[in-house]
């Protein structure tokens, strides 16, 4: 075959060849156009269900739920009460949610776990939420850590960017300090669950200022770690003024002779706490619904039960700190105490033994630290006998105050050791 035949059959299967890779290129073309078309319509069909789906959000917080759907919430600790506060959220619109959790689901934990079933016993409890979430609103960008929270990694979670906000649905308390004091340091809002256990009364759930909880052991426990740390202020906690009779259930007897040897990490819980499934969702949904309205820019101004009376506790400790300063000895008392020790004494003077109007704190001995022992009520007008020494104080008044010191002890023995 001559050169001119081939060159001929050469284009010819050139001219084939393009013509068919140019069909190609325009079947590939408005392939990728459908599904370019396809994917806008899918997802204008995804923002109008979505719209339907929040149109609830939308009409209780109308502009305002656009910052909630931007919004980038973390959330650590999923179990009973983090649980819930996920699905409250994801529910609401946030589009970006981290979740943080080391535990697995078990079977006692279903009496309080807003999505967890017998299928998940054994799963883990952040790896559960991934097919939760898609169901309920693929739109959401939902990352999932399985760690623990220690001092030594707690900056590791917040590396990628500052979220608007972090809720803290922890149950161990050097995790939480390590959170809390993180948070509080770097600007990042964050709100605290406290205990939710042995309690029952949805009346008494209230959202405070750390500085302002009362009769929540939990909140106590922050409180005194976080002065160590000069960390008074700042931030919000959900407790509960409910007091109770309930206590951390005993070790099993395998458990007592080496108690260290059970923990799942060093420092955590050990003793059960008994917990009526409704509360850590009435906890959960508490704060939820704060952090979405403070996000949406209409945060509601807390009602404590007690408002009253909590500005002259507050009062009466800030003048225990001034008589401390001024002996040089520590303040090891807080306003709980000075509840306890007021329930204690009934409001009474311990030299007139009778209700007195106005009462004060005073340090019993100056040269011991103020603790609940080296506290006495006084009337203003004993009060000032006192700081004179002008008071004899007789064997009488002292078993009297021995009686009052037993009391206190008592009702301060109550409390769990966290």
């Amino acid at each position: 075959m001559d050169s001119k035949k081939i060159q001929f059959l050469a284009g010819l299967v050139g001219g084939v060849c393009l013509s068919l890779l140019g069909q190609k290129l325009i079947q590939h073309r408005k392939q990728k156009n459908k599904e370019f078309l396809k994917q806008n319509y899918q997802e204008e069909e995804e923002q109008e269900l979505l719209k339907e789906q929040l149109v609830r959000n939308i009409q209780f917080f109308g502009e305002s739920q656009t910052k909630i759907e931007k919004s980038h919430i973390m959330v650590f600790g999923v179990g009973g009460v983090g649980s819930h506060v996920v699905s409250a959220i994801s529910r609401s619109g946030v589009k970006r949610i981290t979740i943080i959790d080391f535990d697995r689901v078990t079977l006692s934990s279903l009496n309080r776990h807003a999505i967890a079933t017998r299928k998940d016993v054994g799963k883990s409890k952040v790896e559960i939420f991934t097919d939760f979430i898609a169901q309920l609103n693929p739109t959401i960008k939902l990352k999932t850590i399985e760690s623990y929270i220690t001092p030594e990694n707690i900056g590791s979670f917040f590396e990628e960017d500052k979220p608007d906000y972090v809720i803290d649905c922890i149950d161990n308390i050097d995790a939480k300090i390590a959170l809390i004091t993180y948070c509080v340091k770097n600007q990042i809002k964050i709100i605290v669950c406290c205990g939710a256990g042995m309690k029952c009364d949805p009346t008494r759930i209230q959202i405070r200022d750390i500085s302002e909880s009362q009769n929540d052991d939990l909140a106590r426990a922050i409180r005194m770690r976080l002065k160590k740390l000069d960390i008074r202020t700042g931030f919000n906690v959900v407790y509960s003024t409910e007091v109770t009779d309930r206590q951390l259930l005993p070790l099993q007897e395998h458990q007592k002779g080496d108690p260290d040897k059970f923990r799942v990490m060093p420092n955590y819980r050990l003793r059960i706490v008994p917990v009526f499934g409704c509360m850590p969702a009435l906890f959960a949904q508490a704060l939820a619904a704060y952090v979405l309205c403070d996000i949406a820019g209409c945060a509601p101004a807390t009602l404590c039960q007690n408002d009253i009376k909590m500005p002259y506790f507050i009062q009466q400790i800030q003048l225990l700190a001034q008589q401390a300063k001024k002996n040089n000895v520590d303040l090891n008392i807080d306003i709980e105490d000075l509840v306890v020790i007021y329930k204690a004494y009934n409001g009474q003077c311990l030299v007139k033994d009778k209700k007195a109007r106005p009462i004060e704190f005073i340090q019993f001995d100056k040269s011991k630290d103020i603790t609940p022992k080296n506290i006495i009520l006084l009337s203003s007008e004993e009060a000032k006998k006192h700081k004179e020494g002008k008071i004899i104080y007789t064997q009488t008044l002292l078993d009297r105050k021995l009686q009052y010191d037993q009391l206190i002890q008592e009702n301060l023995g109550k409390r769990i050791i966290i």
